[in-house]
């Protein structure tokens, strides 16, 4: 089976990245590029142990997860399920996600509070003050031909504040057909659009109820305009740091023997607070006892800095 490269009418642009100056300190030239581009490259920002961790835990979700779909009744999803599995009938990959995996498995929580992470978002968005969101595991096995639709996370959650970021590690060689693809610097952009289920490319039953009455992300890669598509080439440790209103899009996994495995992690810094949307939002988990304006700070979302 061939899979399709993406097709785009812009060039994609390589984007720089920088080597940490420790684990856990980015340097100032990863810090700008950020601030400038709403997203930055880290390279070997977590040593081997770490990413072997995380493989460890993913054949642990990827069993589980296959497991509970095997022994459930066809069906559409109900809200706050998990849906693991959004790739094509037929098809020889499949396109597998998870999601809370820290609350039940132990390489992700020892991955998240004793590896270098937290104090790379603390440092990347200058904040003070660090809450642990959520994590967010993302698996395309060879020829999977489902993509990542564009989309940004701030569409998804129930927040307010510029002071929030995904870190997105790589545990795979990931070359250019791979890896994600961003707009530049289009976390500074004023106009919002809605979310996008990931699932609702092949069912188009599944959506998010009470959505905004916006417009749908455009196909960045078609749109006209003068905005720029920026992408990095990504080893097993590597990490892109990303601003939660930077557009981001991923392609399927076109390689015939190659996974791509990757972990999402999301934080909040010191001006982020709980915006009660009334839209269904993704993870449905709004925490324990969140008031409108207030910290996002509860049992759910742990402050670790």
């Amino acid at each position: 089976m061939v899979i399709e490269p993406v097709k785009t009418s812009r060039p994609l642009i390589e984007m720089l990245s920088f080597t940490p100056v420790e684990p856990g300190r980015p340097g100032k030239d990863a810090i700008a590029a950020y601030a400038r581009d709403g997203v930055t490259c880290l390279r070997s920002a977590f040593e081997p142990r770490w990413i072997e961790r995380l493989g460890e835990g993913m054949e642990v979700a990827i069993a589980n997860g296959t497991q509970e779909q095997e022994k459930a009744e066809p069906r559409v999803a109900l809200d706050g399920e998990r849906v693991f599995n959004v790739g094509k009938r037929g098809e020889p990959g499949f396109f597998f996600y998870d999601t809370f995996m820290w609350q039940r498995m132990e390489q992700f929580r020892e991955f998240i509070f004793d590896s270098p992470i937290a104090d790379y978002a603390r440092r990347i968005m200058r904040s003070e003050s660090l809450i642990f969101y959520f994590d967010f595991m993302l698996v395309k096995e060879p020829r999977t031909s489902m993509v990542t639709p564009w989309h940004y996370d701030e569409s998804y959650w129930p927040i307010s504040g510029d002071q929030a970021c995904n870190l997105w590690v790589a545990l795979d060689h990931m070359p250019m057909e791979t890896v994600l693809h961003f707009v530049r610097a289009s976390h500074r952009w004023e106009h919002s659009y809605r979310a996008v289920h990931f699932a609702n490319q092949t069912s188009p039953e599944i959506d998010y109820a009470n959505l905004p009455d916006l417009p749908r992300v455009p196909n960045w890669h078609e749109e006209p305009g003068d905005h720029e598509i920026i992408y990095a080439p990504l080893e097993p440790g590597d990490c892109l740091i990303f601003h939660n209103r930077t557009h981001h899009f991923g392609p399927g996994n076109s390689l015939p023997a190659t996974r791509r495995r990757a972990l999402a992690t999301h934080w909040f810094g010191d001006d982020v607070r709980y915006n009660d949307k009334a839209q269904e939002t993704d993870p449905p988990y709004r925490g324990e006892n969140l008031v409108h304006g207030g910290s996002m700070e509860c049992e759910t979302f742990v402050r670790v800095r």
